[in-house]
């Protein structure tokens, strides 16, 4: 199995002999073996071990076997215990989500704060069985049944080249102690029910059946590789970014077919489900415009001739910000600089609708800046009497993101700025003006990069 390991991780690039590797182990057969070949073969290795307070003493037992075996083998060794189902009730998760979670958020953690360069997990060829008949019972598609990635940013998966069996053999061989966990017996999960009661039926239908099935995954695993090139090819093709906005031009939809599935891979950067892009479909054949779709951390509106998808902002902008009459900028919530001028003759005034002029003494500091509101009304720069700021917004044409996105300039309670589009005509520079107060807005470098679709 030695061979098989150091052949498995020099062919698929897992790490170098200079990394840093940390090591995920539970005190069980796969990750003690693991720990023992990475030690045996001169790896710089740390451990990391979560206690889940699931199995009363038996957990505290497998912290202490691993902290003893760690000791004898002389690697570092962080423990981390979690109150696991608190954390599943509070966030309403399965306790094998949970813990998941929990686990995982630990270990990025140690990545950053000790300069880890890779995550070795003890997954072999039979969890990778296992999980792809998981992912067929929950209806998965290429992605669930190609099977668990070898290799992911830094988490690595050295035994994904043997199985249990050859695993126990080699602990035998090697006189290596492991803790049994109680809990894979339970039928209550289903792995355990596809490794106990599934798994053994198909070896007796066909005593090669694993062998067959790895390697189906594997070709499956080479044809997901391939068709994820072509989707980001046409994600490139088909979407257009814009300041901190993504833009899926409706006209660009009609030629995709299947259109669910077509949607569901453009989209799943941004982490909409298959149900919320199977409702975007239905929406867009109905032409619902203004219906607006979220996933955890996107939101998709349906524009009259787009898609619009943007990061949720998750900081509070409901709030006033106070601009007082010798500031000379601001950076938070938007970029602004103020400039005081005396009105001389000759001074110029530029046509840019990110820069506007105001008469400093009609106006009454500290200014204030705020999110527009349903029933604002403005007087805007150059035309007769008031108008609500929706009905201006619909002569702007602006997008639902893009009203949503709108910052007010105030003095008093009288809108005296829709900032970055127009100044109003309440405030402007006359002949009389003896003082200028220019506002310059600055627009903010984009969250979102084609590159990174971050």
């Amino acid at each position: 199995m030695k061979e098989k390991l150091r052949n498995f991780i020099e062919f698929n690039s897992l790490f170098k002999r200079e990394d840093k590797i940390l090591l995920a182990i539970s005190g069980g057969l796969d990750s003690v073996v693991l720990l023992h070949f990475l030690v045996n073969e001169g790896y710089n290795v740390v451990a990391a071990h979560c206690n889940f307070k699931l199995r009363g003493s038996e957990s505290d037992e497998d912290e202490l076997f691993v902290s003893q075996l760690t000791d004898k083998l002389g690697v570092k060794l962080y423990i981390e215990r979690f109150s696991t189902l608190e954390y599943a009730e509070k966030n309403k998760l399965s306790i094998q989500i949970a813990a998941r979670q929990l686990r995982y958020n630990w270990f990025d953690k140690l990545i950053e704060t000790y300069n880890i360069d890779k995550l070795a997990v003890a997954h072999h060829l039979d969890d990778n069985i296992e999980t792809l008949f998981i992912n067929l019972l929950r209806g998965s598609g290429l992605a669930g049944i190609k099977g668990i990635p070898v290799k992911n940013k830094k988490i690595v998966r050295p035994l994904m080249c043997v199985y249990r069996k050859e695993i126990s053999e080699y602990s035998k061989i090697n006189k290596i102690d492991f803790r049994e966990d109680s809990s894979n017996k339970s039928k209550k999960y289903l792995r355990n029910k596809i490794r106990h009661e599934l798994i053994p039926i198909l070896k007796n239908i066909d005593p090669s059946s694993s062998d067959t099935i790895a390697k189906s995954m594997s070709h499956l695993a080479d044809d997901d590789n391939i068709f994820n090139q072509l989707i980001e090819e046409k994600r490139n093709e088909i979407l257009e970014f814009k300041d901190e906005s993504i833009f899926l031009p409706h006209k660009k939809l009609l030629n995709l077919h299947p259109l669910n599935s077509w949607v569901y891979r453009i989209l799943k950067p941004y982490e909409f489900s298959r149900n919320v892009c199977h409702s975007i479909c239905e929406g867009f054949g109905k032409q619902q415009s203004g219906k607006v779709y979220f996933s955890e951390t996107y939101r998709l509106v349906n524009d009259r001739n787009h898609f619009i998808i943007q990061r949720i902002n998750t900081e509070e902008e409901k709030g006033e910000f106070e601009i007082l009459s010798d500031q000379k900028e601001i950076k938070e919530p938007i970029n602004l600089e103020f400039f005081v001028n005396k009105n001389e003759d000759g001074i110029e005034f530029s046509h840019d609708k990110n820069i506007a002029y105001f008469d400093f003494n009609k106006l009454t500091f500290p200014l204030k800046l705020r999110r527009w509101r349903e029933g604002d009304k403005f007087k805007p720069f150059g035309l007769k009497g008031n108008k609500l700021l929706s009905d201006f917004f619909i002569n702007q044409k602006l997008s639902i993101p893009e009203k949503e996105k709108v910052w007010i300039l105030c003095s008093s309670e009288k809108i005296i700025c829709v900032v970055g589009l127009r100044p109003s005509d309440n405030f402007k520079v006359t002949k009389s003006t003896k003082e200028i107060l220019k506002v310059k807005f600055t627009q903010k470098v984009s969250g979102i990069c084609k590159e990174c679709n971050k």
